[in-house]
C-alpha cells in the first residue's frame, strides 16, 4: 500500500509557511521549482502517482500545458536543483515524522530542501540533515 494515496497535492515546507511552486507557472523545462506563499493556482498543485506499490512516486504539476514534472535541473551545479523537466523522475516520499515527509532522490544521498527560507528560493537537493527545511508536508488540493 503507498505511503499517499495517489492524487493532487499543495506541497508544504514543514519551516515556512511556503508551498513548493513552479516558477511564473511556466511548464518549459529548467524552469525553477521554487518555495512561495500559498495561491492554490495549478503551479502550487502537484499529482503523486505511485510507481512501486510502496513509497516511490512520480511528480508532475497540475499546469494544464507541457509535461511539467518535477525534476533535476539540467543546469550542474552544486547543490543540484530543482526545476521542472519534460520527462518524469523517481522521488522517494518517506516518513520523518507524525504527518511529515522527505523527498529523497533515490540516486544521490539527498532530499528536497528550501535552502533559506525565503520566498522565491529555488528548491535543492542536498544531504539529509533532519532539518525542518528539508521536511514537508502534503495536503489533499
Amino acid at each position: 500500500m503507498p505511503i499517499l494515496p495517489d492524487g493532487e497535492y499543495l506541497i508544504k515546507n514543514a519551516a515556512e509557511d511556503l508551498y513548493v511552486d513552479v516558477s511564473g507557472g511556466s511548464p518549459h523545462p529548467n524552469t525553477p521549482i521554487i518555495g512561495w506563499p500559498l495561491s492554490k493556482e495549478p503551479n502550487q498543485k502537484w499529482r503523486l502517482t505511485c510507481i512501486n506499490g510502496i513509497n516511490e512516486f512520480h511528480i508532475k504539476s497540475s499546469l494544464s500545458t507541457g509535461e511539467p514534472f518535477f525534476a533535476l535541473s539540467a543546469l550542474r551545479i552544486f547543490p543540484p536543483r530543482i526545476a521542472v523537466q519534460p520527462f518524469p523522475e523517481r522521488w522517494s516520499i518517506e516518513p520523518v515524522g507524525e504527518h511529515l515527509y522527505r523527498i529523497a532522490f533515490p540516486y544521490m544521498d539527498g532530499v528536497v530542501t528550501l535552502p533559506d527560507g525565503q520566498k522565491g528560493t529555488q528548491l535543492t537537493v542536498q544531504p539529509f540533515e533532519g532539518l525542518r527545511f528539508q521536511k514537508w508536508t502534503f495536503e489533499q488540493a
